[in-house]
């Protein structure tokens, strides 16, 4: 009965306690501490409407570790928690929000100052934040991808591990068709539309068809990577050249079509309906985009 009591008491000051106080619970939980005064804290905090991105670092004499929690509407979502780092970073750099993991180890006198640790970039997602990119710090990117797999509760020790090392890297690798080896199309309906991805040696495609009629289809020439995802009322097509950044076309359905909401290559944006077209008065819609109209949008 007393140990019923105790869990009752604890669950009801949990309900009252600030974000910072359960940031720190975290950690400390983390840790595997007994006492938060074994521990020393230092918190981030970054605006990234409507949502609000909360870090706590902790550090006792053989322990160092961060948790970031996503703060939404007064309540706070646990992020993830990793370990070995004493410096946190967060930033938002072209719409995306950008973390800095880093333990810094400081000069003595027979040695330099050290920097190791990794930067990941997520790209928020209808209401959650997937991880885009991992690169070791100040190193190129060995993780990047235009089809978000990993949300942020999926960051671990183990998942940087795993994709912090290239040989292990999850980065889509571009599929290298050719007439010795078959490559499985990829197909699923939304609504009155049907998506697919065709392949061969020479181009690599996705088409989207209206009642078994072509409205749009999308190519890449030579080797790549092409895919796509739909979740209704969005679409999103997913282009990986072999020698060139990465490009998305992202659509939405309006009226009873698809209307282009975003097109980007690597970190550019040729195309942003909701600044290039704020009230929508010339819309884009699929049937229009030819790969003249897009080249069009690149050249503006």
């Amino acid at each position: 009965m007393r140990r019923f009591f105790f869990v009752l008491i604890c669950y009801t000051l949990s309900l009252h306690a600030t974000p910072t106080q359960l940031l720190k619970g975290w950690v400390q939980e983390f840790l595997s501490t007994k006492t938060q005064e074994n521990i020393h804290f230092s918190f981030s905090k970054l605006e990234f409407a409507p949502y609000t991105l909360l870090g706590a670092l902790g550090q006792t004499h053989s322990k160092k570790g961060t948790c970031v929690g996503v703060l939404f509407q007064g309540q706070l979502f646990k992020g993830f928690c990793v370990r070995g780092f004493n410096t946190l970073k967060l930033s938002k750099e072209h719409g995306e929000l950008r973390l800095e993991l880093v333990d810094s180890t400081p000069a003595t006198p027979t040695t330099a100052p050290k920097e190791t640790g990794y930067t990941l970039t997520f790209i928020l997602k209808q209401g959650t934040f997937y991880l885009t990119s991992l690169a070791p710090l100040h190193q190129p990117q060995i993780y990047d991808t235009t089809a978000p797999t990993y949300a942020m509760s999926a960051v671990s020790d183990t998942l940087l591990a795993k994709l912090g090392t290239p040989a292990q890297s999850a980065t889509p690798q571009a599929p290298q068709p050719s007439q010795s080896v078959a490559v499985m199309p990829h197909t699923a309906h939304m609504g009155d539309y049907t998506l697919s991805t065709t392949h061969s040696p020479k181009e690599q495609c996705v088409e989207i068809q209206k009642f078994q009629r072509t409205r749009g289809r999308f190519c890449i020439q030579g080797a790549g990577f092409v895919d796509f995802s739909a979740h209704a009322p969005y679409v999103e097509l997913h282009f990986k050249p072999a020698n060139a950044p990465a490009i998305a076309l992202n659509f939405e359905s309006f009226g009873g079509d698809l209307e282009l909401k975003r097109y980007t290559q690597g970190e550019q944006v040729f195309y942003n309906q909701s600044t290039n077209d704020p009230h929508n008065t010339h819309p884009l819609p699929l049937n229009t985009l030819t790969p003249k109209a897009l080249e069009n949008l690149r050249l503006r």
